[in-house]
């Protein structure tokens, strides 16, 4: 039975998950997973070579990150997670033991390509944007927040809808 939620803190390289799901793990207490360390080396190689990746590929990475969560004791659980197609959340959600509630953290391009190439040691280049950006297709139901609004105000509004749909 479903009935502790999964908070998927989702979006494109570049909007913040990470950043986001920690610091709102931080303010909750609710472990968090990041989900790019759940991914194989082969998709990591193959992501820095700027190929993107196929939902084959995908397959091998949404069930380490099933198990990730399931290993988690009762309770929310965040992850930040690409989640950019429905392939991708329906593999997820149905290999979860929680209920998935989606927050996606919406943001232009331009602002993608900046915060990429400010980063140092990470495998996505900002060639992918663009990939990843056509590959979207976020749930109808998402909490769709603006990604460049303050850390402190996100978390303060992803609470907030999650409060009023009594997910936690």
């Amino acid at each position: 039975m479903k009935i502790f939620p999964l908070i998927v803190v989702m979006g494109v390289a570049g909007s913040r998950k990470t950043h986001i799901a920690q610091a709102l793990s931080a303010r909750t207490g609710w472990p968090m997973i990041e989900g790019d360390d759940y991914h194989p080396d082969c998709n990591r190689d193959k992501m820095a070579r700027g190929i993107a990746l196929s939902n084959e590929d995908r397959m091998p990475w949404l069930d380490a990150l099933a198990n990730a969560v399931n290993a988690k004791p009762d309770g929310p659980v965040l992850l930040a997670c690409s989640a950019l197609n429905p392939m991708v959340r329906d593999r997820l959600a149905s290999g979860v033991q929680r209920t998935c509630r989606w927050v996606w953290l919406r943001v232009p391009e331009d602002e993608l390509i900046r915060r990429i190439a400010s980063r140092a040691g990470h495998f996505m280049p900002i060639s992918l944007i663009a990939s990843q950006l056509a590959t979207l297709d976020p749930p109808l139901d998402a909490i769709a927040l603006d990604g460049t609004a303050a850390p402190d105000a996100i978390c303060a509004q992803i609470l907030q809808a999650l409060n009023e749909e009594r997910q936690y």
